[in-house]
């Protein structure tokens, strides 16, 4: 057997990290979430699954020419040099831990269907004690961490595709007859599925979480193309069959009221303890993908400072080749966050939340989508070659544009602290790369 197919991950573990990484917190959040845009949600669905597999695709032959961990920053350095790449990596990698504060907020939610309210310290501690559990398994090392995201898949696909179909059977079409204008409430149409297409797109965040540990993977060129690709397909399938089946049983009003729409539906169809249930469905679902996100956030680390861009912190391993402080650091940098979601001033601001880190997500999108058109000269050979890859290019960049332009000044607000954050770190691993400019 050759070596790379003992490397730690093999096609079946990078379809579950990529499927794994997507279909998380949205899967209960976004039916509520999009329930007052009504019809008009769905288009933004539409637009979103465009985007998402248009990037799929860029992000599949990006990492088929450039199979180094790490993921968008390997490609920026490649197109634009090591700057633009600093910033690309840093920017990923607050955004990969602090949008993973979501999850636990959501897998808590839900447990409180089950136990009552809860006070904001059993709250927290709650979430601290989760986010321990799944920073220890990945400190564990890769292989372990791909494996226990592999079960927890499963076991999350399994009701999300079994309950579909009980749900088609008091499926009632007439809650989706409501006229564009009525759903749009004298609104400007375009704006909501703008802001439905950038709601729903967090669905999706997560397509190239198969390119940061390439490294690790057995036949990389062809695995992380093939699990980008098809992972994707079957994440956008699932999302938007499990929406549609949610709103066909209870309508988009009662949606629009409930903070756990598929308890609500399971409800009116089950006995009350069906709660249990699918409140446990939704724990596992949040839990997996913050074990994708947490072995993610650790590969953008220790790829980047592989790369000479991070610091020597974010290198250290421990005997299993985890990279220790990194996954420790990113577990830290939650608290605060989950802290402020508690805070009374930060009561229902999930959505707005989720708008914003959606948003610096989508700049880390956009930038890659600009560095693939800068290198596909380089690596087409074929005219019809060049003008697919271009055509998919400027598909993905546009859809990220569009999305973009909802929100630009908070986004870009945020975006700018966290490139300001970066500076610092920028300026100390410049100066230790030369000694030479530190005065004796």
């Amino acid at each position: 057997m050759s070596n790379s197919c003992r490397k730690e991950l093999n096609f079946i573990a990078l379809i579950a990290i990529v499927i794994g990484s997507q279909i998380g917190s949205g899967a209960f959040t976004l039916p509520t979430l999009l329930a007052p845009t009504k019809t008009i949600g769905l288009l933004g669905w539409f637009v979103s699954v465009t985007g998402a597999i248009s990037l799929a695709l860029v992000f599949a032959d990006l990492s088929s020419h450039l199979p180094k961990n790490g993921g968008p920053h390997v490609y920026v350095a490649e197109a634009f040099g090591k700057g633009a790449s600093f910033f690309t990596a840093w920017v990923y990698w607050i955004i990969s831990w602090s949008s993973s504060s979501i999850l636990l907020i959501t897998a808590i939610g839900y447990l409180t269907t089950i136990t009552g309210p809860l006070s904001t310290t059993t709250i927290l501690l709650l979430e601290t004690s989760i986010l321990l559990l799944v920073t220890y398994i990945n400190i564990v090392g890769m292989k372990f961490s791909g494996m226990i995201e592999t079960i927890l898949t499963i076991c999350k696909l399994i009701p999300l595709i079994i309950l579909p179909f009980i749900f088609f059977m008091f499926f009632d079409l007439d809650y989706f007859k409501i006229p564009l204008k009525e759903a749009a409430d004298d609104t400007d149409i375009l704006s909501i599925i703008t802001k439905t297409a950038l709601l729903t797109f967090w669905g999706f965040i997560g397509v190239e979480c198969a390119t940061t540990p390439a490294e690790s993977v057995c036949n990389p060129k062809k695995t992380i193309p093939r699990a980008i690709i098809i992972g994707t397909a079957c994440v956008a399938l699932i999302y938007i069959v499990n929406t549609v089946s949610v709103v066909g049983v209870v309508g988009f009003d009662v949606l629009a009221e409930s903070k756990a729409p598929y308890a609500v539906v399971m409800n009116m169809i089950f006995a009350h303890s069906s709660d249990i249930a699918i409140s446990i469905m939704a724990i596992i679902v949040c839990i997996g993908t913050l074990n994708a996100w947490t072995l993610t956030s650790g590969q953008i680390a220790i790829g980047a400072y592989s790369d000479g861009l991070f610091p020597k912190i974010f290198g250290r391993t421990n005997k299993s080749g985890a990279p220790t402080m990194a996954i420790i650091i990113s577990a830290v940098g939650m608290i605060p966050f989950l802290c402020i979601e508690q805070m009374e001033c930060w009561k229902n601001g999930l959505e707005k939340l989720i708008d914003l880190l959606v948003s610096i997500f989508i700049y880390v999108y956009l930038i890659c989508c600009i560095s693939y058109m800068k290198l596909i000269n380089r690596w087409k050979q074929k005219r019809s070659e060049k003008i697919r890859a271009h055509v998919l290019a400027q598909i993905a960049a546009i859809f990220c544009i569009f999305v973009l332009s909802h929100d630009t000044i908070s986004s870009i607000i945020v975006l700018g602290v966290f490139v300001a954050a970066g500076i610092p770190v920028l300026y100390s691993r410049r100066r230790k790369a030369n000694p030479l400019t530190n005065p004796p």
